[in-house]
């Protein structure tokens, strides 16, 4: 996740927060994405990541960008998006405190198949790829029980997305 580039005078940025890993532990202890992993873990966690106000209305990354990054929702609300060919946004989800986003670009090398923007004012946690790399070097185990969650959530919208196409296309015969 990056401080995005002013475009717009009316649309908000990205603000980062200069918080220590025992802060960045704490709000992760805080949602229930961390219930599996001990207060030291989450401090050794909070070394990778860097934490994120995120305005009502600022964008987190667009669709079609190259950049690598998967954030965790603090607080707030962040709005998933998808932008048809007339270029008209439909939301795909409102994603809340706990959830994660952006996750495939930890691991795959394509560009955003979609539109994180803050719903509401939030509060994000963000890992780089880079970040995470390092962190698997540096901690195997760790990044492994990230890695974990992030293919269990990817798996968990995948079968959610499955349905819905069968109960989209199961309309339509």
């Amino acid at each position: 996740m990056q401080e995005k580039e002013v475009t717009d005078a009316a649309t908000p940025e990205l603000i980062w927060l200069n918080y220590t890993p025992s802060r960045i532990a704490e709000l992760l202890d805080g949602t229930h994405w961390a219930n599996s992993l001990s207060w030291n873990q989450l401090v050794h966690l909070g070394v990778y990541f860097k934490a994120y106000e995120a305005p009502k209305g600022a964008v987190i990354f667009k669709e079609g960008q190259v950049e690598r990054s998967m954030g965790i929702i603090v607080s707030g609300q962040v709005d998933i998006t998808k932008a048809d060919q007339q270029l008209k946004a439909t939301v795909l989800a409102r994603l809340r405190a706990g959830q994660t986003f952006g996750e495939m670009s930890l691991i795959d090398d394509e560009p955003r198949s979609a539109t994180a923007v803050a719903a509401s004012d939030a509060v994000i946690l963000s890992i780089t790829k880079d970040n995470f790399l390092r962190l698997s070097r540096e901690m195997p185990p760790l990044a492994f029980a990230v890695l974990w969650k992030v293919s269990r959530q990817l798996s968990q919208r995948l079968r959610r997305a499955s349905g819905q196409l069968v109960d989209y296309l199961g309309g339509n015969q």
